[in-house]
């Protein structure tokens, strides 16, 4: 079997009703010729999820997808615990966002909820901040503690924004975002995104976009309600300004994230980490000088994927200074949670995503949308309300027949309960 080596992917673009121009325009991205003209609001640059993954650019493996690579390489390439840990499936997605107007008032479940919902990870992200506009603004969080009600009725009112931390963000700003943290953002701002293999998001509100039928998107705000953390913003805990130098941005169980300041060569052990390691270039352009005397280049806004078996190599400036961001994966417990090893067999409980595809694509087609929604191309969203298509179903019984949750193909109140004097909110809250 031939050697690994540093891995470059294909950018994958996606527009996005919020895009913009940025990626391709003044990183140079090659996106297909499908997407010029188009608002792109962002470029998967290493990712696997729901049945497809990054293609490789390079190298003798260039044509082979990530979770090829996988099935093959196996712990050589992401590390034996991770690996293990995770059943086969790339633990981390990695993005670059553009975004020129508003994206949707949304949050992200955990892995609880996203396992027993939609088979899924949960999403924790880390935003790094690579431009922002003085127009720019970061909503993240709420401004005091709040309550589900109050939430509820302001969504429906459209004043949602009353409620919102609202952050001016400058160049280097990271912002870490759990699960349950309600976020959004306007202006122009170029964001790094880090996350768990995931694109569950529930949107809320959609800025007035949801009241206009051309421009409509699904509304998930009774899926959210019981996901949410209503309690005010501590910004001191996962905020953090104009972050440089090597400084350790985000050490979580679900990925570690630093930024690299590169003012000269940097000696890099790959077997230190037990993982695999994911460097994305923020400035300048470092390359990645291997024993062998071969060299690998990145430049702003390029990512490569060091294999966890890589031997040592140099990490060195190109014009005299480079900012990277350095990915990598914690040491995990040999015993997972047991969210990560139930009792029931893999492709009853979570599995692997390559054991679950029939249950969240048909016909080929993976979900992906504005804002992480998810399609399977049958025409209905990702709960296939009335859908024969074998997709990723909700189904819950109530007297007009089986319909989702929010009964939205029926003349059924979606709160109608014996109790009329209990808000919908709290109906939701106290589902689980």
């Amino acid at each position: 079997m031939n050697k690994l080596y540093p891995l470059k992917f294909i950018p994958d673009a996606r527009e996005r009703i919020w895009g913009g121009d940025y990626l391709a325009k003044k990183l140079g991205k090659p996106f297909d010729e499908d997407f010029a003209g188009k608002p792109v609001g962002e470029s998967w640059e290493l990712w696997s999820l729901y049945g497809g993954s990054s293609v490789v650019q390079n190298g003798f493996l260039a044509g082979n997808t990530l979770d090829e690579l996988m099935e093959i390489y196996l712990g050589d390439l992401v590390g034996e615990g991770v690996y293990n840990w995770y059943k086969g499936d790339f633990p981390v997605l990695v993005k670059i966002l553009d975004i020129k107007d508003k994206i949707s008032v949304q949050v992200h479940p955990g892995n609880d909820i996203a396992f027993e919902r939609e088979n899924s990870y949960g999403k924790a992200e880390l935003w790094y901040v690579m431009e922002a506009s003085e127009d720019a603004r970061l909503y993240v969080g709420f401004n005091k503690d709040v309550t589900p009600v109050e939430l509820y009725e302001k969504c429906k009112d459209g004043t949602v924004k009353e409620l919102l931390n609202c952050i001016q963000p400058k160049k280097g700003d990271c912002l870490y975002i759990q699960p349950g943290c309600i976020h959004s953002a306007e202006g122009e701002v170029v964001i790094a995104e880090i996350q768990q293999s995931s694109d569950i998001s529930y949107r809320l509100y959609d800025w007035g976009r949801e009241n206009n039928p051309a421009t409509a998107r699904r509304i998930d705000l009774e899926d959210a309600i019981d996901v949410i953390d209503y309690s005010k913003f501590e910004k001191e805990n996962f905020y953090f300004s104009q972050v440089g130098g090597n400084t350790t941005i985000a050490d979580t169980s679900n990925f570690i994230v630093k930024t690299v300041e590169l003012q000269k060569s940097v000696s890099v052990v790959p077997s230190l980490h037990g993982s695999f390691t994911v460097y994305m270039c923020i400035e300048g352009e470092a390359a990645l000088k291997m024993n062998d005397n071969s060299s690998y280049m990145i430049s702003k806004g390029e990512t490569i994927l060091v294999p966890a078996s890589m031997d040592d190599f140099t990490l060195v400036p190109v014009n005299s200074t480079a900012l990277l961001l350095e990915i990598t994966m914690p040491q995990l417990a040999e015993e997972p949670d047991t969210y990560l090893n139930y009792d029931e067999p893999e492709d009853e409980a979570h599995g692997s995503y390559k054991d679950s595809v029939s249950e969240i694509s048909c016909d080929g087609e993976t979900f992906e949308d504005e804002d992480d929604d998810h399609h399977c191309g049958c025409g209905h969203d990702h709960h296939h309300d009335n859908c024969s298509c074998g997709g990723h179903h909700h189904h819950h019984e109530c007297s007009c027949g089986s319909h989702s949750h929010q009964h939205s193909h029926c003349g059924m109140d979606a709160f109608e309960e014996d109790n009329d004097n209990v808000h919908p909110a709290q109906r939701f809250m106290k589902r689980n």
